[in-house]
């Protein structure tokens, strides 16, 4: 006697698998490890099946064409590290002291992945990322703004400032291949109070 098996669902042309698929995590990993080595230059779809061992139609099945796969990659790596800025300034009080360590974490974050970053700073110029680094810089505006309340006379405007002087601190950082602390230093006198 036979028991009745669940049907195994196929995809088809045109079909999405979801974004907890196992599969996607797979040309994620593939992805990152291809912009450590060599950057957007070498991030193309058959560079990422190839890497992953999966077959071509795979990656469509996940997503629609590159750019959508650049702008995940965005999306995880940002991801990952403000939930690491967050862990690392929990206990923190609110004030110019916890803008500081904000900015330590990104920066040491963005030195641990340099060939990510790297690549993320090549994308820009795409559509789709450049509307995503709007939308994460404000993100980090409001947050470093809600510590200059009390400490600036324009706490979003001088938080917008120091996100976009944060940025091309790491991108020093990036070209230089090390940390630059006079650098980071200059940085940290732009933040009022501390």
């Amino acid at each position: 006697m036979s028991t009745p098996s669940t049907p195994v669902r196929r995809r088809g042309p045109g079909s999405r698998a979801d974004a907890s698929h196992p599969t996607r995590r797979e040309l994620l990993d593939a992805a990152l490890t291809i912009a450590d080595r060599g950057g957007l230059d070498q991030l193309s779809v058959n560079a990422v099946t190839r890497q992953a061992g999966l077959a071509k139609g795979t990656f469509y099945v996940h997503f629609p064409d590159r750019a959508a796969l650049l702008l995940e990659l965005h999306r995880h790596f940002h991801d990952e590290l403000f939930a690491a800025i967050a862990a690392a300034t929990a206990a923190d009080n609110p004030g110019p002291a916890r803008v500081q360590r904000r900015i330590s974490a990104f920066l040491d974050g963005c030195r641990r992945q340099p060939g990510v970053r790297a690549m993320l700073l090549q994308a820009r110029s795409e559509p789709a990322i450049l509307s995503e680094v709007t939308r994460r810089n404000d993100q980090a505006a409001r947050l470093l703004a809600g510590d200059l309340r009390g400490v600036a006379a324009y706490p979003l405007g001088r938080a917008r400032l120091l996100v976009s002087a944060t940025a091309e601190v790491a991108l020093g950082e990036l070209t230089a291949g090390r940390s630059l602390p006079r650098l980071r230093g200059e940085l940290a006198a732009f933040i009022p109070g501390h």
